[in-house]
């Protein structure tokens, strides 16, 4: 695994291919597969949200591996020239934290009072999608690119 300097900066203890393969789509057939699965997921999403498309489609553009064994950590970015993002997990261990979505309107809640305990994940200022407790085959998770998202390093040891 050949580590790029935006691996060990980013990713100590981890690797991503971002710096150095970002459109595996376009090179393996395994991602390509991976693409072509995505795209009712993709139109099922931009339905719901109701985007008006006009007859056009959304393209994936990037395609990347992130590798985060125990303790690496993603810190909250952006995806500043997409209109949506994903994430696939072919695994996720045992004790992980889950991705945390953030509402791009944080700043302009300053004055607001706190959310209750129990509020709506709709009402949250970010929500937390569970890794889970458990290794999961394959989980998808969709999101307009208007946020910033987190992935928390995970503490436990791998089941």
């Amino acid at each position: 695994m050949r580590r790029d300097p935006l691996s060990l900066k980013n990713y100590p203890g981890g690797y991503t291919s971002y710096g150095s393969a970002h459109r595996l789509q376009a090179v393996s057939p395994t991602f390509e597969s991976l693409r072509r699965k995505l795209k009712r997921h993709v139109a099922a999403f931009a339905a719901a949200v109701e985007w008006d498309l006009q007859g056009r489609e959304l393209e994936m553009t990037d395609c990347w591996v992130n590798i985060m064994p125990q303790h690496t950590v993603h810190s909250l970015h952006l995806h500043p020239h997409s209109t949506l993002s994903g994430t696939y997990y072919v695994q996720v261990p045992r004790g992980s934290p889950g991705t945390k979505f953030e509402d791009p309107r944080l700043d302009r809640f300053m004055a607001a009072p706190p959310r209750k305990t129990a509020a709506k994940r709709e009402a949250r200022p970010w929500v937390y999608l569970s890794g889970g407790s458990r290794t999961i085959a394959a989980v998808r998770k969709l999101a307009a690119s208007r946020g910033r998202a987190q992935l928390r390093p995970r503490r436990s040891e791998s089941a």
